[in-house]
């Protein structure tokens, strides 16, 4: 009889290990403290409910420090999480950016049409519009990299945000992409853009992008110095519109980057639009350049606007 009742502890305990090392596979070591401070407040909540006055005074403290301890745990593993994260999207634009390396003629991109508006604390709103032509065999995503000019904080970082829809024509399109991004050491801003069904060689694509970003323009509203305003682009480039928008009561002055002002493919111009702010555009046709194009921005001084 003993001998039955031992194996059967015996079973029990093995039932029981192999459940355990099944749950710390799935919840890891922090599930496992998580649950065991579930069961110290829940027995100390009861204490107060059932026990004396001092059982109740201890169970309050068991309470609070289980309370405590389950926050602390809560808010290591959304941080473990939020590391996983960013590694794994590390990891894929690594890999996409090699694959690209090794394709260099992936796409080719024919019109940039960006408009940005800049509001009084630097914080600025853009929308890109791309048109571009598969070059490679087939392509299954878009990348490109974004920057303020400075290496922000990581609390603003968070706060930047990026959404890319396909173009809409006569009420076809409109539907959002799957995003993946990541930030590099000079603080721009890379970002993959992932197509639902990979595009063929010779079909074209274009697509918009949304961004929010915070204190992009800070350097220019807040500090008041110039800043450029540029894109990267590559020959041949049919079409590029860059248009920034201050804001109100501000004015500036501009001059070209990476072109000159009297050559005949660019127009560098500036106007005030319908809600008095000035806008300053740049539109180029049959680009030859490669390299940085845009503008650089210097705010006037009150009294001399």
């Amino acid at each position: 009889m003993r001998s039955l009742w031992l194996g059967e502890a015996s079973e029990v305990l093995r039932s029981f290990i192999a459940w355990l090392d099944g749950y710390l596979t799935r919840a890891g070591v922090v599930g496992l403290v998580e649950g065991g401070l579930g069961v110290i407040a829940f027995g100390g909540a009861l204490s107060v409910v059932l026990g004396d006055a001092v059982a109740k005074a201890g169970a309050v403290v068991a309470v609070l420090l289980a309370s405590l301890g389950l926050v602390l745990l809560l808010a290591a593993s959304r941080a473990e999480l939020r590391r996983r994260s960013e590694l794994c999207e590390r990891l894929l634009i690594g890999h996409c950016r090699a694959f690209l390396q090794d394709n260099q003629s992936s796409w080719r991109l024919t019109r940039w049409i960006e408009h940005q508006r800049i509001d009084d604390n630097g914080d600025a709103v853009a929308q890109v519009t791309v048109h571009a032509v598969v070059t490679c065999d087939r392509l299954r995503f878009y990348r490109f990299c974004v920057g303020s000019g400075q290496n922000q904080p990581l609390k603003t970082r968070r706060r930047v945000h990026v959404q890319v829809r396909s173009v809409a024509v006569e009420g076809i399109g409109g539907t959002r992409h799957e995003v993946t991004r990541h930030w590099v050491d000079d603080g721009r801003m890379e970002v993959l853009v992932h197509f639902p069904v990979p595009i063929h060689c010779g079909n074209e694509f274009s697509m918009l992008i949304e961004m929010y970003w915070p204190a992009k323009s800070a350097r220019l509203m807040g500090d008041r110095l110039p800043d450029d305003f540029c894109v990267r682009v590559k020959p041949p480039l049919n079409l590029l519109e860059y248009t920034v928008v201050l804001p109100a009561g501000e004015e500036a002055f501009y001059d070209p980057i990476g072109f000159r002002s009297d050559d005949s493919h660019f127009l560098l111009v500036s106007r005030c639009n319908s809600s008095g702010c000035q806008e300053i555009s740049l539109v180029g046709r049959d680009v030859p350049i490669d390299g940085r194009l845009g503008m650089r921005v210097d705010l006037k001084r009150k009294e001399l606007s």
